[in-house]
């Protein structure tokens, strides 16, 4: 006679799993909810940013700039986008951040690296306060199909371009600071607003594709320019980040958007020499992936989505 297999230490074994099993997801849900009460998730479970800090994003976008920044109230600015072909990625990357509205979207200047792909941005789902553009001369305004698109979206969502111009804006418990210089010409790189983002002691500045001939115009104005962050104009090309630029910004951290192996040479050696005049630490899209940084308003840190 075959002897029936006893089932208790299979069945023992299954107690022990299943009770394994919930205290497992008990202490999981513990450290969710204790993570929930200290602010680093909203209610549908996207990280969010450290209370009472605000957070700059560099977003690699290749050959183009794109960078985002939120506020310590959730307020939200993103500059330029990169070129069509990005405009799914850097919807995605909105969306893992949880961000449904753009209070502030604004195109540098219109070169299709920077708002190429910006069409896309207006025409999706995501809610957006106001469009900040610069101004062309009519005998200027490019005739691209990506500037016709862009123009095309923001008219069917019913929206209105704000132009860019010289004046100070709140965003959450900072202030973005825009400079307009007075520019009229056939470079549209020289359209380009300067954007400094201050928030409490840390600063950063933005200056789109501006050549040096918009960034002596604006130090003769007297504008505070001094950044504890700076995104390097044009790519870290040589027509732009001028010596005497630099001085008046004095950044302790500088980030190049660019893409690998350009064929613009970006960034130039001559522009890298300057950089590393003030600061060692000079990070590339190109090598470190998108770079976000952190600020509480004192101290400032940064990450990299990958490591040069």
């Amino acid at each position: 006679m075959t002897a029936k297999r006893s089932n208790r230490g299979v069945s023992f074994g299954k107690g022990k799993k299943l009770y394994t099993a919930i205290i497992a997801v008990i202490l999981a849900v513990a450290v969710l909810l204790f993570l929930y009460d200290e602010g680093f998730f909203t209610k549908s479970g996207k990280t969010v940013i450290p209370d009472g800090s605000a957070q700059v994003h560099f977003i690699d976008v290749g050959q183009g700039d794109c960078e985002l920044i939120i506020a310590d109230d959730g307020s939200t600015l993103l500059i330029d986008c990169g070129e069509a072909e990005y405009s799914a990625s850097v919807l995605r990357y909105l969306d893992s951040l949880g961000i449904t509205r753009l209070d502030y979207l604004f195109a540098t200047h219109p070169h299709s690296d920077h708002m190429g792909g910006m069409a896309d941005i207006v025409s999706s789902d995501i809610e957006i306060g106001t469009i900040i553009m610069p101004r062309v001369e009519d005998e200027y305004i490019p005739i691209t199909s990506v500037y016709e698109r862009l123009l095309d979206a923001i008219a069917d969502k019913g929206y209105t371009i704000h132009a860019a111009r010289t004046e100070n804006i709140p965003l959450g418990s900072g202030e973005l600071q825009f400079i307009k210089a007075d520019y009229s010409g056939s470079n549209l790189n020289n359209y380009s607003a300067v954007v400094r983002f201050v928030f409490g002691e840390s600063s950063f500045i933005f200056s789109g594709d501006a050549e040096s001939e918009i960034e002596k115009q604006i130090l003769s104005d007297g504008y505070d320019l001094k950044a504890d962050v700076y995104k390097a104009g044009h790519h870290g090309s040589s027509t732009s980040s001028c010596a005497e630029w630099l001085a008046a910004i004095d950044p302790d951290y500088c980030v190049i958007e660019c893409g690998a192996d350009n064929i613009y040479g970006h960034p130039h050696q001559e522009t890298l020499e300057l950089l590393y005049g003030y600061t060692d630490v000079i990070l590339r899209t190109d090598v470190n992936g998108t770079v976000v940084f952190t600020t509480d308003g004192k101290e400032i840190s940064y990450e990299c989505s990958r490591q040069g």
